[in-house]
């Protein structure tokens, strides 16, 4: 018997079941949200956030997000983890925070090492966001931090000039979702990605949307994924792609859970499980949508992914330096992985570094030093390809050491610290004067 025909004697619906907390649409005051895009015009949206940001100060809830309260937190770091997923970021990436409000996403992003700009139609946000850019700034190894205002229509970035698109549930806000979509095809990369955590497709008809379009005139719109792959198709984005998990997470008996990690889930826990899930299946719709065109770059060493190295040295000796003796490397490395090599400074750089090693194999100094790939490599190393790096290091303090070689992509991932990818040892007793 198929599973959906079990899954059905078990009570699970044909069909998404009716939301009974909607307001009806034949309800006193109801709103109709598509009636308030057409009466309220782009002045009295702006002046309305506006008036809703003025009310508020760095002390405020809003402005300590995703931390403001523990009710929030609970449900705003799971949208957060769900939509960094589906952004699939790295370090150095040219990233926006579509609607940034407070900015604290925006900080956020840049602390991670992404290049970050946030933007909004409300000035008094972006005067909170400037506030608690100065009172918390980005640490060394961070990437750079902007905030810009938005109108509502034009992004103010140059066409091409991001890889990224970060909306945490600002998209149903916007007056036309057509067109914000055709925005982001225009400023994202050949390859780049838009990456949503939005309500569902009855969000403005919830209590809640009811009462704050009431009170605070904004535009709190449904977002139905069948209209968003359309216009994403339309305006030059693959069809959107889903993160689904549940939103909500059900408890159970620990010896419960027992039983299912040694002998499977029971079949009715197992429509239970599809139950709530189908319950909660837009409750926050997680989706990211990628623009057509190859990313010309691919996959380099800002990501982890696809770094490995293997490491020849041709030549060690120990030779007089400018301060004292040192020891002068010629050293063969070869991309034996799938993921370009970066040169250009910042995080996801591939240099040459050397460990110290006491003579217990012990790690005494975890970044001795530094050799950079030479100019002549260009804007990268391709896998396969092999370079030749020379230069002179300092002799470490200690009387008996060991220098372990490996790459390292900066701020990302030492490269032997990966499955796969090859290190050099040399014994300081093996290192001979020149």
């Amino acid at each position: 018997m198929p599973f959906r025909t079990l899954f059905r004697r078990l009570g699970w619906p044909a069909r998404r079941a009716p939301q009974s907390h909607l307001v009806a649409p034949d309800a006193p005051g109801f709103i109709d949200v598509q009636d308030l895009i057409q009466r309220l015009d782009d002045a009295t949206l702006m002046r309305s956030a506006d008036a809703y940001f003025a009310r508020i100060t760095p002390a405020s809830e809003q402005c300590r997000k995703p931390w403001g309260n523990p009710a929030d937190a609970v449900h705003q770091t799971r949208h957060l983890g769900l939509v960094l997923e589906a952004a699939d970021l790295f370090r150095g990436c040219d990233v926006l925070d579509f609607g940034c409000a407070t900015g604290w996403l925006t900080m956020g992003l840049a602390q991670m090492g992404c290049n970050a700009v946030g933007v909004d139609i409300a000035p008094n946000a972006l005067k909170l966001a400037e506030q608690l850019k100065a009172a918390r700034p980005v640490a060394q190894g961070g990437g750079s931090l902007d905030f810009r205002a938005y109108d509502g229509h034009r992004l103010p970035l140059a066409d091409g000039s991001l890889d990224r698109i970060v909306c945490f549930d600002a998209f149903h806000h916007v007056r036309d979702q057509a067109a914000t979509i055709r925005e982001f095809a225009r400023v994202l990369r050949p390859g780049g990605r838009a990456a949503f955590i939005e309500p569902g497709p009855d969000h403005s008809k919830t209590p809640q949307s009811q009462a704050e379009m009431a009170r605070f005139a904004v535009i709190e719109n449904d977002v139905d994924m069948a209209q968003i792959a359309r216009h994403a198709v339309d305006t030059g984005f693959e069809p959107p792609r889903m993160l689904v998990q549940f939103q909500q997470p059900f408890t159970v008996d620990v010896n419960d859970f027992i039983g299912w990690a040694d002998r499977g889930l029971p079949l009715a826990w197992s429509a239970r499980a599809v139950q709530t899930l189908e319950r909660q299946l837009t409750q926050g719709q997680c989706f990211f949508i990628v623009r057509q065109g190859q990313d010309s770059s691919g996959p380099d060493s800002r990501r982890p992914e696809g770094l490995s190295a293997e490491i020849v040295v041709h030549r060690a000796a120990r030779v007089a330096a400018a301060r004292g003796r040192g020891i002068e490397l010629d050293v063969e490395v070869r991309n034996t992985g799938t993921a370009r090599w970066c040169t250009a400074a910042g995080g996801g750089q591939v240099n040459l570094g050397v460990h110290v090693l006491d003579a217990n194999g012990r790690v005494v100094d975890d970044n001795f030093a530094r050799l950079r790939i030479p100019a002549s490599a260009g804007a990268g190393v391709a896998p396969g390809e092999a370079v030749r790096i020379r230069g002179t290091i300092a002799v470490p303090s200690l009387a008996d050491f060991t220098l372990r070689l490996d790459m390292v992509a900066e701020l990302v991932a030492w490269f032997g610290r990966r499955e796969g990818s090859k290190t050099a040892t040399l014994r300081g007793s093996d290192i001979t004067d020149a």
